[in-house]
């Protein structure tokens, strides 16, 4: 059976810095301790992107801290940037080999069957109003990477596609329609996975199954009701595991920082 996890939202700052008054690196450390613990048996872990806090802005060492980071986890871990990031700056930090050749941070792994697909959704030349997009390069390249591979697929990309129905679909995937028609060329599309929005959810969306997590930072309430007021949370602080064979594709959501008590 596949097994890999995701982790998104780390808004790592610099040195001595706090997020939102939490110390993102310290719950960065606690998620890498985990892993190491609990999941050293996983494939692989995928980073889904705003890995630094303020990295469109030009912060440079919440990079290096996160390549200390990296560097102690227990399993090979695949990155790919969200709207809180700057490609260059990224690549400066972990290699311009980690650009593909739509010029993105996109890439392809093949595990046990399954294809899994990393998304660059960063805008190019973004003024941060924090949206979504893949181009029309990107597009290009995952309907070929999709047509490659006959068997079971998953996808992880920073932006939701799929429209939640709250606030954060502001800044949603631009063109999700789009994307959602490339992957249906494809027949076995297992998952589309996303961080971004800081809540956890699942949806069915043209008949594909989509799932956010909460991550690294600050959680928000999910009012339905037009107007309401989002509240931003202490956490839990959240990875997905996902466990993959040929009948299921299965995510569970563990989080890895916890305020709730354990009942004796």
């Amino acid at each position: 059976m596949l097994k890999f996890l995701v982790l998104s939202d780390l808004h790592l700052v610099d040195e001595n810095e706090t997020s939102h008054g939490l110390d993102t690196h310290l719950r960065m450390q606690k998620a890498i301790d985990w892993i190491n613990a609990q999941h050293a048996d996983a494939d692989f872990c995928v980073l889904a992107g705003d890995l630094a806090d303020i990295g469109f802005k030009g912060a440079v060492d919440p990079y290096h801290r996160l390549k200390a980071l990296v560097d102690q986890m227990a399993v090979p871990c695949h990155i790919t940037i969200g709207n809180h990031d700057n490609r260059d700056t990224f690549l400066s930090v972990f290699g311009e080999d980690l650009r593909a050749e739509t010029g993105c941070v996109d890439k392809v792994i093949d595990a046990k069957g399954y294809r899994v697909i990393l998304l660059d959704s960063v805008v190019e030349g973004d003024d941060h109003t924090h949206g979504g997009q893949l181009s029309q390069r990107q597009l290009d390249w995952l309907e070929a990477r999709l047509a490659e591979h006959d068997g079971p697929v998953a996808v992880v990309l920073h932006h939701h596609a799929n429209p939640l129905h709250v606030k954060v679909d502001r800044i949603i995937l631009e063109d999700g329609e789009k994307f959602a028609q490339v992957l249906k060329t494809h027949k076995d599309i297992r998952q589309v996975i996303a961080g971004h929005v800081h809540f956890t959810s699942c949806g069915l969306w043209h008949g594909i199954p989509f799932t956010t997590l909460a991550g690294n930072h600050y959680n928000v309430t999910v009012p339905l009701k037009a107007g309401a007021k989002v509240d931003r949370l202490w956490g839990p602080a959240q990875m997905a595991v996902v466990l993959g064979d040929e009948a299921q594709t299965l995510v569970h959501f563990d989080n890895y920082l916890d305020g709730n008590a354990v009942l004796g």
